[in-house]
């Protein structure tokens, strides 16, 4: 009897997952892309679609202590524009686990002209924002092309 508990309960865990997953990406609990979970078979497509390779950029920021919620709150803004965009496959933002006051975006577009589309929409302009407000200690931009593995 005991081991048929535990298989009923570890089944209903395992069915449970994937609305407990669903349930954060929509109340914005989880920070990560809703892309990042669709199917393998969706992003594949994704890929497919795109006639070059994608643009990654990986940009490192350091904030001055007093402006990190004015921060939290361009990027909140920015981030939940940038999922909508049909150009951008991901965008996350981090926290540095290491050092105070330090975030890394990660970004993935489809191509440079959806990037440069990115920069011209209105949730961008809160971070343009907030940088020309002051509060950013140092930044760092790497960009990248990413590989399809999918293939």
């Amino acid at each position: 009897r005991t081991r048929f508990l535990r298989r009923k309960h570890s089944r209903s865990v395992v069915h449970a997952a994937p609305m407990l997953l669903k349930n954060l990406v929509r109340t914005g609990t989880l920070l990560a892309g809703a892309r990042a979970f669709a199917p393998l078979a969706v992003q594949r497509r994704a890929f497919t679609k795109m006639s070059a390779a994608p643009i990654g950029v990986m940009v490192t920021v350091e904030i001055e202590e007093s402006r990190v919620p004015a921060f939290l709150e361009a990027l909140k803004v920015d981030a939940a524009g940038s999922r909508e965009e049909e150009g951008c496959l991901r965008f996350d933002l981090l926290k540095d686990s290491e050092q105070a006051n330090t975030w890394h975006f990660y970004e993935i577009y489809k191509d440079n002209d959806a990037m440069a589309v990115h920069k011209t929409l209105p949730h961008y302009k809160a971070w343009a924002d907030f940088k020309a407000g002051g509060g950013v200690v140092s930044q760092k931009v790497a960009k990248f092309t990413a590989d399809d593995f999918t293939a």
